[in-house]
């Protein structure tokens, strides 16, 4: 027997072109939103932001967006309002790709500084890290909602997706990335950069490689934030694609520190759904928001406990304080995690549950594939992987 691959169905030029003057429609209305950060722009120069029209290995329509100038959380704005102007229309499975016209610097380029005025009114120069294209903050406000197990599981999953992926531990006091990636130090020094190590797939710097594991770090907190900053810097980081950055909790001197000297592209809160993480949650969206860093979204962790034994599904942090708080914040929710043995024991052998296959990965895919596409990070061959699968 034979075996044939079946090709997707081509869109006719006349569904092309109807995609085409809906997207194009759609954007003119979402011009009307104040936080679409297009209502400057007249009919023309919006309908020439619909790039292109084509179809998807899946078989599914994509329109292309021209995303020159608009921030993430315009991207988000801009999305929301062009499926939904697609839905009323009647058109539904239509992806939504963001690209920048422009071309993007060459690889392994050192960007030139970023100026920027602090809130209290002060010019800073920020200063790039050579060779990294996107930074990603993820930060909880609170301790102990599981920021660490969705940093580590972000990276490797970007990692199996094929992008070049580092991940910074910038917990001083309580490194947990060494663990959860299987990793152990310490870290080689060449030409006078630290050498990550790599887990998974993933480049990692942690204080863990640097302290032996029973002896606390007893640094006060500037000290501390220098020692990240140069830890930015003092490491040789190759070519990435993306690092993410897993901050400490709080909103103290590291984080200040970070969004004060490092460019960065977004930031991700997690918390749980409880009262007690969301008040921090608050103070998290709000230090970002005063720094002008882009809030890409929210990833509720904990959110509900499925009994093994009966399958009740058990909300034991509540939910209506965590809907209240994305709706008084204008925030996206990412993903929502449950609270799962398969999570825990998983993170505590070294393997992120993102690539064990297992349904517990379902929720980190879900968050890795609205990163990669908020980055507007295009794969080699993009057709070989779902980052919704």
């Amino acid at each position: 027997m034979t075996s044939s691959t079946t090709q997707p169905k081509q869109l006719s030029p006349e569904t092309m072109e109807s995609l085409r003057r809906e997207a194009m429609a759609g954007l003119i209305i979402a011009a009307q939103l104040e936080e679409s950060g297009l209502s400057a722009l007249d009919h023309k120069t919006l309908r020439d932001k619909v790039s292109e029209v084509t179809t998807g290995s899946d078989g599914r329509p994509q329109v292309r967006i021209d995303s020159t100038g608009l921030g993430l959380d315009q991207k988000i704005a801009v999305e929301r309002t062009l499926l939904r102007h697609f839905g009323n229309q009647e058109i539904s499975d239509v992806s939504i790709y963001f690209q920048k016209a422009s071309s993007s610097q060459a690889v392994g380029a050192v960007p030139a500084p970023v100026k920027k005025k602090h809130p209290l009114g002060i010019n800073l120069e920020q200063k790039p890290i050579a060779g990294v294209k996107n930074i990603i903050a993820v930060a909880s406000g609170k301790g102990g909602v599981g920021k660490s197990t969705v940093s580590t599981n972000l990276a490797a999953g970007l990692a199996d997706l094929g992008l070049k992926t580092g991940l910074m531990d910038c917990d001083v006091y309580g490194p947990s990335s060494p663990l959860m990636l299987g990793v152990s130090g310490p870290m080689q020094v060449e030409k006078a950069k630290l050498v990550p190590l790599e887990g998974h797939g993933v480049k990692v710097v942690s204080f863990g490689f640097l302290s032996d594991v029973k002896t606390p770090v007893i640094w006060r907190g500037p000290m501390v934030a220098k020692a990240i900053e140069q830890l930015c810097y003092d490491v040789n980081w190759g070519d990435l694609d993306v690092l993410i950055l897993d901050l400490p909790p709080g909103t103290g001197d590291v984080q200040l520190t970070l969004a004060e000297k490092i460019p960065l592209t977004g930031a991700i809160i997690v918390t749980t759904p409880q009262d007690v993480a969301l008040i921090d949650a608050h103070k998290a969206v709000s230090m970002f928001e005063t720094m002008n860093v882009p809030v890409m979204g929210v990833v509720e962790n904990m959110a509900h406990f499925t009994c093994t034994a009966c399958g009740h599904k058990e909300h034991i942090f509540g939910t209506e304080a965590f809907e209240e708080f994305l709706a008084s914040r204008s925030l996206s929710l990412l993903t929502k995690i449950p609270l799962e043995r398969n999570i825990r024991e998983l993170s505590d052998q070294g393997r992120p549950v993102i690539i064990s296959g297992s349904k517990s990965s379902e929720p980190y895919r879900q968050l890795v594939g609205l990163v990669r596409r908020a980055l507007e990070i295009t794969l080699d061959s993009g057709e070989n992987k779902d980052p919704h699968k």
